[in-house]
């Protein structure tokens, strides 16, 4: 009895070493059932419809990316082409303006700078004409002053410098009051 039981604990003992022996060997893989010839030429045929699929999937794309490039050459040539249009045109406007004399126009150019401060047109009205002693441009008193139309032409002409008559804007600082005085407008602190 005692050596069946010793038996025992040493074929239980065998079968724990195999069993840990076995778990450290990777387990081995069933072998695949070979498949018939039918199925092999199912999938066969089942692996070529999906590369297909793929290929025309990937022509397809393809296409639409050529349509899509045509379509942008065309959007670049028409922007080129109107760039080209617009250069030629400013070109074309410079060269008249440099054809133009300079100091031709100044009161017109005056108007269209600042039509509030453009002077008015040193030129006798026909009622003025007939009040002065029978009419004639001789006995009218002239209009506006030589050297302010002289200087006007000079600034035209780019052979002087205009100063601007614009104050400078105060940023920050106390808050002024404009007050007219003697020599024009002035300012008083609050």
């Amino acid at each position: 009895e005692e050596e069946e039981e010793e038996e025992e604990e040493e074929e239980e003992e065998e079968m724990n070493d195999e069993e840990k022996n076995t778990a450290n060997q990777p387990k081995l893989l069933k072998q695949k059932e070979k498949l018939t010839k039918s199925k092999r030429n199912k999938q066969k045929r089942h692996k070529a419809l999906l590369t297909q699929l793929q290929h025309q999937k990937r022509l397809k794309s393809f296409h639409h990316q050529l349509a899509e490039v045509r379509k942008h050459a065309k959007d670049v040539q028409r922007a080129e082409l109107l760039r080209l249009r617009r250069q030629t045109e400013l070109s074309r406007l410079r060269d008249e303006k440099k054809q133009e004399p300079l100091g031709k126009n100044i009161w017109n150019q005056l108007a269209e700078k600042d039509p509030i401060r453009a002077p008015a047109l040193p030129v006798a009205l026909t009622e003025e004409l007939e009040e002065h002693r029978g009419g004639t441009l001789r006995t009218v008193a002239p209009k506006g002053s030589l050297v302010t139309d002289r200087l006007e032409s000079m600034a035209a002409r780019n052979l002087i410098w205009k100063k601007k008559a614009e104050g400078r804007r105060i940023v920050q600082g106390k808050r002024r009051r404009k007050v007219m005085g003697e020599k024009g407008t002035e300012y008083l602190l609050l």
